[in-house]
């Protein structure tokens, strides 16, 4: 298993059932800095991120951010702080990309808004 599906595995266990989805739009709504279980303490981000650093730093990538950024955003500039931003984030957009997942519409929820004669006999 890649490093990155290792990740969204963890966070998927985090999240789950409705409780979680309900934490995950809150996330994007209001971000991770008012407080989300498991990604409050210190401890807590050091231990989340040193397990998934690789596929942290993928993500990061792959949303186009570079350490130069994250220090920028650092208000102390110490790796302590950068390490939770970076975790926040990677969260924030697993976050945003399961709950744009959830509210999009199945093909089937599709086709039915349409109330065509030749769908309902599908």
């Amino acid at each position: 298993m890649s490093n990155l599906e290792n990740l969204k595995l963890a966070l998927d266990r985090r999240f789950e059932g409705s409780e979680g989805l309900e934490e995950l739009e809150d996330i994007t709504k209001y971000g991770m800095s008012g407080g989300v279980g498991g990604f409050i303490y210190y401890t807590e981000l050091t231990d989340f991120f040193n397990e998934h650093e690789s596929a942290i730093q993928e993500t990061l990538q792959d949303m186009d951010l570079t350490m130069e950024m994250l220090i920028k955003n650092s208000p102390d500039g110490t790796f302590r702080t950068i390490r939770q931003n970076s975790v926040w984030l990677v969260v924030e957009e697993y976050a945003r990309l399961r709950v744009e997942d959830e509210l999009e519409p199945s093909d089937q929820e599709m086709m039915s808004a349409f109330g065509t004669k030749w769908h309902d006999r599908l």
